[in-house]
């Protein structure tokens, strides 16, 4: 895993190193939700639904911020398309999201890391909870435990966000 004290323009480096570069970088933001898609074995259209309702909205909201349009939909969604047509290597996908920290709040006020933070558990919890492969279900598997094991993992490696916010407080 990527280490916690890693710079924001160490972090770019290393995406870059993955292809992502350019308005790319805004995008790493929605590899938790394709984590959480993937972690139930299958790529199913309700769990699509939601990532592109989320698209639109972080796509809306880099543009609102900056004043102009740094990057369109479509040309998020067809980031996003590349993990969705076969199954990105977990390790990928994880070391990605490692830099998420790094990259999103380093220049970041607080206040926006945190509301980043949990729209980004919110729309994982939507995902997971979208779809359920098999009816009936018990009580306790509506997530199956890949899906448990992914939110969780997601979960703590976004807390580098709240490490960050203290020292940036402090």
């Amino acid at each position: 895993m990527i280490h916690e004290n890693i710079t924001r323009e160490s972090a770019i480096d290393i995406l870059g190193c993955y292809g992502i570069e350019g308005e790319d970088v805004y995008l790493i933001d929605i590899i938790p939700l394709i984590e959480m898609i993937w972690s139930g074995g299958m790529v199913l259209d309700a769990e699509v639904l939601l990532l592109d309702d989320y698209i639109c909205r972080h796509v809306n909201h880099i543009n609102t911020q900056a004043g102009y349009e740094i990057i369109t939909v479509e040309h998020a969604r067809a980031f996003a398309h590349q993990f969705l047509i076969d199954r990105p290597a977990p390790e990928l996908l994880r070391k990605i999201r490692s830099l998420i920290p790094p990259v999103r709040s380093s220049v970041s006020d607080p206040a926006a890391n945190e509301a980043l933070r949990e729209s980004l558990i919110a729309a994982c919890l939507d995902i997971a909870s979208s779809s359920t492969s098999e009816y009936p279900y018990e009580l306790d598997e509506r997530f199956r435990m890949a899906e448990k094991y992914c939110f969780f993992d997601i979960l703590d490696s976004l807390e580098g966000f709240r490490t960050r916010n203290e020292n940036y407080l402090n």
